[in-house]
């Protein structure tokens, strides 16, 4: 089955090309009973990257409620957003989210102090292990300072992309730490991203492990959405039926789908 995507970028995102209709034809292919868009935001990216994540809401909004109208009667078009959060720029994300009219938004951790784990830089002085942890240790900071003005963590460990690797089980190395971000994402009552964009970077496991979600399940945790993070539409809705299989199997009986910020729950 092909659930509805709802991490996805077009060329509203600097690190993409795709026309939203291209994606919007991809998944009406696949059979997804929805879509949503959810281009990049990320305020004061260093400059040392070489690319801008400067999402304007007004043009892009206008965008996509032509697509909607477009693709009426087809398939149902969400217009959300993926918002980098950090700690020291709560007032001004916080403002920024609440600001316009989506219909889901993603909250996730692309930098740890100042620095993209995208990047060799990040890495640079220290051990890969300890370059993980604080990434644990900022996502943990960020979701202690924000209230719940997002929908969902995006791709939890994300940082298990990058690096040598030599770490690929987050509730493995530091169980009390992700105890805390887990137990922190159902208190606030967040849902998870469930992305497969680490299986097609070639991890064996989607965003987040599945230790990690088979722990949220233990806290309460029901809220799950599915996103391929598709820069292209040949990426769209990668690896979700087995995905859905896997999540079926870690407990979990419901996927959720977000309009105007609300979800409606589905049997996977």
């Amino acid at each position: 089955m092909y659930y509805p995507d709802h991490h996805v970028h077009s060329h509203f995102s600097p690190d993409s090309e795709a026309l939203p209709e291209q994606h919007a034809e991809t998944a009406i292919l696949l059979g997804m009973p929805a879509i949503c868009f959810t281009d990049h935001m990320d305020f004061d990216y260093p400059k040392r990257y070489n690319v801008t994540f400067d999402l304007h809401p007004a043009p892009y909004l206008d965008a996509m409620e032509k697509l909607r109208a477009q693709y009426d009667g087809r398939i149902s078009i969400r217009a959300g957003l993926e918002i980098g959060l950090e700690a020291g720029l709560r007032p001004k994300i916080t403002d920024y989210i609440l600001s316009s009219d989506w219909d889901f938004v993603i909250g996730s951790i692309h930098m740890a102090g100042r620095k993209d784990p995208y990047f060799e830089d990040y890495f640079e002085g220290r051990s890969t292990r300890d370059a993980y942890r604080a990434y644990f240790e900022d996502t943990l900071d960020c979701l202690s300072s924000f209230d719940p003005v997002f929908d969902v963590v995006g791709h939890l460990d994300y940082v298990l992309r990058n690096g040598n690797r030599s770490v690929t089980n987050a509730w493995k190395e530091w169980p009390d730490l992700m105890d805390e971000i887990l137990r922190l994402t159902v208190k606030k009552g967040l849902g998870l991203d469930i992305n497969t964009g680490g299986i097609r970077k070639g991890l064996s496991f989607q965003h987040p492990h599945d230790d990690l979600l088979r722990r949220y399940r233990q806290l309460g945790g029901e809220i799950i959405t599915f996103g391929s993070d598709a820069h292209a539409p040949g990426q769209l809705g990668y690896h979700f039926p087995e995905t859905g299989e896997r999540l079926k199997a870690l407990g979990f009986r419901y996927y959720a789908s977000y309009q105007k910020r609300k979800p409606a729950f589905f049997p996977l």
